[in-house]
Parts: structure tokens; sequence; C-alpha cells
């Protein structure tokens, strides 16, 4: 009973740390920090266009705990079906390619931009939110394979790492970002209205991987009419396979989120 009431008053300030911070972006009350500058210096060295992987492992050396992600990453269930082990930068980097890399270097660079002081409520309340995003990153990637859209998988699971940072922030990184992942971020919450094909199908996979998560998580507020839901119907996800679906991709969430601790 005890645990139970400290749930429920985490799950309040939760809610309203994350209620104040959205209010905050949407009016612009708050000037947001850069990404650390190695971080910053990695992303605009991933999108120059005559980028090679090898120039990319050499400034990726100069962040140590970034290149730990990047080769649990190249070791996990989720990006290594090969089961092959790697252990050094350079294989691990061309395995992962550009936009693992690019995702990876995102993850860590949101950590350090939102930081709060150590063994604070602040600092649970940040650290379980990157984490599920982390999983709906997963989900995402997953979903997007399974939706026969693999050229959209990297976008997919960029969305899944943001969808909990807030359209502004992306939108001020401006350059890092393709629109069409600003845009599957700004709708995400529209879940039950009727979808344009042409632009909807990375707003389809967050939406749906958002909803796989929390299932997966049992921390759904209600019970979900997935055969109701537009992005569900055109991923094929119905309350009949969804526990199937959990099942089948636990090992690769699983890794992909021990990756990104």
């Amino acid at each position: 009973m005890q645990q139970q009431h400290v749930d429920q008053n985490l799950q309040e300030r939760e809610f309203c740390f994350l209620q104040d911070l959205t209010r905050k972006l949407a009016s612009r009350e708050i000037d947001l920090p850069p990404f650390p500058d190695i971080y910053a210096r990695i992303i605009r060295t991933i999108h120059d266009p005559d980028v090679s992987l090898q120039d990319v492992s050499r400034i990726v050396v100069a962040a140590p705990d970034l290149c730990v992600r990047i080769l649990l990453l190249a070791n996990s269930a989720l990006l290594n079906r090969s089961g092959i082990k790697v252990t050094d930068l350079n294989i691990a980097v061309s395995r992962l390619g550009l936009s693992a890399v690019n995702s990876a270097t995102v993850t860590l660079a949101t950590k350090d931009v939102f930081k709060a002081p150590k063994g604070s409520s602040l600092e649970y309340l940040l650290n379980k939110t990157r984490m599920e995003s982390v999983k709906v990153a997963a989900y995402s990637y997953l979903l997007a394979i399974r939706a026969g859209l693999r050229e959209e998988k990297h976008n997919a699971m960029l969305a899944g790492l943001l969808h909990n940072i807030g359209t502004y922030y992306i939108l001020s990184m401006a350059g890092g970002f393709p629109e069409s992942i600003s845009t599957a971020i700004e709708r995400q919450d529209e879940i039950e209205l009727a979808r344009d094909e042409d632009i909807d199908e990375l707003r389809d996979i967050l939406i749906c991987a958002i909803l796989l998560a929390r299932e997966a998580n049992n921390t759904a507020t209600e019970e979900t009419d997935y055969d109701r839901i537009p992005a569900c119907q055109a991923l094929n996800i119905n309350s009949e396979n969804v526990p199937q679906i959990i099942e089948e991709y636990r090992e690769e969430v699983s890794s992909f989120v021990s990756a990104l601790k």
C-alpha cells in the first residue's frame, strides 16, 4: 500500500514536470542549451554529404561514452542479426551505418543537455522519460521493418528517441533532423484522426510504437482499443496480435534499451 502511494506521488510529479516543460517549450519561455560541443561536431560530421565512415570513427573516439554505446549497439540483438561479436570501433561504425551512429549520438547528447542534480526526484523522472523514449525507438525501428519501410527504419528510431523532447527543441536544432521526424512528433497525439497516406507513415509507426511500449511496461492509463486507431489499422496491429508482437520483439527491445542506458 505504501509503495503504491509512492508510485502515485512520482507519477503526479512526473506529470506536473512534463506539463510545465511542455508549456514552457510551447511558449518559448525556456532557453534550451545547445548539444555539448563534441556531440554537435559529431552530428555535423555525420550530416556532411562527403563524409566517410572512417571520418566518423575518428571523431567518435573523442567521446568515450559514445564509443561504448556504439559497440554495445553493434552487438545488440536489434542491430546485430548475424550474432558475430564486434570489438573494433571502426567495424562497429561500419556495421551500424551513419544513421544508427547519429541516433546514438543524439541519445547521449540529450542526456547531457537535460541534466538534474544526482539523486534528485527530477533526475529519476528525466531518466525514466529517457528510457521510455529508448524503448519507443526500438519499437519504431522494428515496426518500420515490419511495415516494409526499411528505408525509414532509422528515421523511425530517431523519432522514437526524440518524441518526448518536444517539437520546438527539435526545430531549434534544425539541420540534424528531417522534417518528417518533426511532423511525426508534432502529430503523435492525433491517434484518432484519419491519416494521410502520403505523409503519415512515420507518424503511424511512432503512434504504434508508443502504444506498444506502454503496453509492454503496463503503463497504459486505460485499455486501448487498437482496432479503432487508424495508425494501428495501417500497420495491421490489433487487440489480438499486440501480445504476440510484444513477445516477438522482447529480446531485441531489451538489448537496445540496455545498450543506451
